[in-house]
């Protein structure tokens, strides 16, 4: 839908992670969007910003608020009001039940400037379950104010629907444009071929792992214990990513005698990053715990079946026809579930690969134009 007087959109986010872009720039074609960033340090986002940055419509106004400090590792910013004040929206999206979020719904409880205020969050059902104390607390003082809530998946919508009974929910998961992302595949051919020669995966199959190497969180010390004792002959595992348990991980192969059939590849983005995809036999995610897990998207636009972790949030992406959901925490399912995916993974021709996603990008996205004065 497209309007000649646009309504006015802020969005208060941490930063730009690639995962979000699609959602942004289709939000562009119904607001004047201004997107405030207010923790653009992070790692992430210092490395890409100006690729980040230039992948978003040209007509998106883009805020970095950096004043203030951090209690841990949230952010308490200052210049809230004067921001809102000066982009005067009619609708505001804040992320999270963050300090920025109770700043922007007291700024509107006091009546102070008078928006639309929609909150989105990222908490899978377990961790909207697990909500206590202050924490509740900040939740239920936030949810009061705002009209509506955007999650990401069916039962996190039916839990806040029990839950709070006066709030419109609706659905967008961390998802991404199929297009956006398949038209990567043209610059595919060079990279591919380069990774094939630089790590030695000729003729090699591939599970794939991509993110930080957060041994216990990613559940990898759980992957090495699960790939060593499956039936990996014709496999090599790929870890793509960086973090500070690197050599930990290393050290774990090597206890395990499989050194020679784990890739420590490193840190890769953007195109680079999906051409692991494009030649990967499946994907695996291993998480002890895991918000959402945006790269189950990514894996399964471009043809890559999943072996997902069930303690993460991207769950109802994943099917029968694409892949299979499984407790990493039990040791014998793990591997069970890994032999599964051998046998269940036939041999690939990566030039028709075809995009395994089981919901539509435009499905979903449209909610961000559907609350507006709903």
């Amino acid at each position: 839908m497209m309007c000649v007087n646009k309504p006015k959109a802020l969005v208060f986010f941490q930063y730009l992670p690639p995962w979000r872009i699609d959602v942004f720039n289709e939000m562009a074609k119904y607001y004047q969007l201004t997107i405030v960033y207010t923790n653009a340090e992070v790692e992430g986002f210092q490395y890409d910003r100006e690729d980040l940055l230039g992948r978003l419509d040209n007509s998106i106004t883009n805020i970095f608020l950096n004043n203030g400090f951090k209690i841990g590792k949230r952010p308490i910013r200052f210049g809230l009001y004067k921001i809102i004040n000066s982009v005067k929206p009619d609708i505001v999206f804040s992320h999270e039940y963050s300090p920025t979020s109770i700043a922007v719904a007291m700024i509107k409880k006091l009546k102070l400037l008078n928006y639309q205020y929609v909150i989105t969050t990222s908490d899978n059902l377990a961790i909207a379950r697990g909500v206590k104390g202050v924490k509740g607390l900040f939740r239920r003082y936030v949810l009061s104010i705002a009209g509506s809530v955007i999650v990401y998946s069916e039962a996190v919508k039916k839990f806040y629907e029990q839950t709070f009974p006066k709030l419109e929910v609706g659905i967008c998961p961390n998802i991404q444009s199929p297009q956006s992302l398949l038209n990567y595949k043209r610059s595919f051919q060079e990279t591919v071929e380069g990774y094939k020669e630089r790590f030695n995966l000729k003729d090699q199959k591939i599970v794939l792992y991509t993110g930080r190497l957060k041994q216990h969180i990613k559940g990898l010390d759980l992957l090495l214990e699960a790939f060593a004792k499956s039936e990996n002959e014709n496999y090599k595992l790929v870890l793509v990513g960086t973090g500070h348990d690197k050599d930990a991980l290393e050290n774990q192969c090597a206890s395990l005698h499989i050194k020679d059939k784990v890739i420590f590849a490193g840190f890769y983005s953007g195109k680079d990053l999906y051409a692991w995809y494009h030649i990967a036999d499946f994907y695996v995610l291993p998480s002890r715990y895991e918000p959402f897990g945006a790269v189950v998207n990514e894996a399964l636009v471009f043809g890559c079946p999943v072996l997902g972790s069930k303690y993460i949030g991207a769950l109802d992406f994943i099917t029968d026809q694409n892949g299979k959901i499984f407790d990493p925490l039990e040791s014998e399912e793990f591997v069970e579930s890994l032999n599964y995916m051998y046998s269940n993974s036939h041999d690939k021709n990566e030039d028709k690969k075809e995009n395994l996603m089981p919901v539509s990008f435009e499905q979903y996205v449209k909610v961000f134009y559907s609350v507006y004065n709903s």
